[in-house]
């Protein structure tokens, strides 16, 4: 137990902030770009969730706190005329050897157009290329098309959260994906 910990706080030390270099694709004929989100970002990031839930389920405290935790958190931004239009959020868990989707939101206007595809094949890349043999996330029961979504990333339902957000209880779905790591085929 004690060299597991030894392991852990090792890690911990050790680690710095996780490097991302800012991208740019070509979605739909468009050039998007995509980028480690700033502070700066929280406004239009909470004013997407606004769009999509009509209120944000996160604050902008939380979202801070998440920038704040580059050693073990990724988030990223999809900007579109300067304008930020997606985010994705990726907790990376190296005891647990485990990668997570902590949130992603499309601006309703640019939905349908591959961003958040795009955004979750980034980070099953980088998981991957990190050494991170799986990704989980969690799905509202009834998001019936981002569970579709999902499963055309390859995710795969692996449990039943019952009662799991706060706002109205409705369930969750856990899926998880298994990651390749670099060199390996794809």
């Amino acid at each position: 137990m004690f060299a597991k910990f030894k392991n852990w706080l090792k890690h911990h030390q050790e680690a710095g902030q996780l490097i991302f270099e800012q991208q740019t694709k070509l979605i739909n004929g468009r050039q998007f770009t995509i980028r480690r989100a700033r502070f700066t970002d929280i406004s239009s990031i909470i004013r997407i969730e606004e769009l999509i839930y009509g209120t944000a389920p996160w604050n902008a405290n939380a979202f801070q706190i998440e920038l704040e935790r580059d050693h073990d958190r990724l988030y990223l931004v999809t900007v579109y005329d300067g304008q930020v239009v997606g985010y994705a959020g990726c907790s990376f868990n190296w005891y647990e050897h485990e990668s997570h989707i902590t949130n992603i939101g499309v601006s309703p206007a640019y939905q349908d157009q591959g961003i958040g595809a795009n955004l979750i094949q980034i980070l099953k890349t980088y998981a991957g290329n990190h050494g991170y043999p799986r990704m989980t996330l969690e799905v509202r029961i009834h998001n019936l098309r981002a569970r579709k979504l999902y499963e055309r990333l390859g995710f795969h339902q692996t449990n039943i959260k019952s009662h799991y957000y706060i706002d109205n209880r409705e369930d969750a779905v856990e899926m998880e994906v298994k990651l390749q790591s670099r060199g390996e085929n794809t």
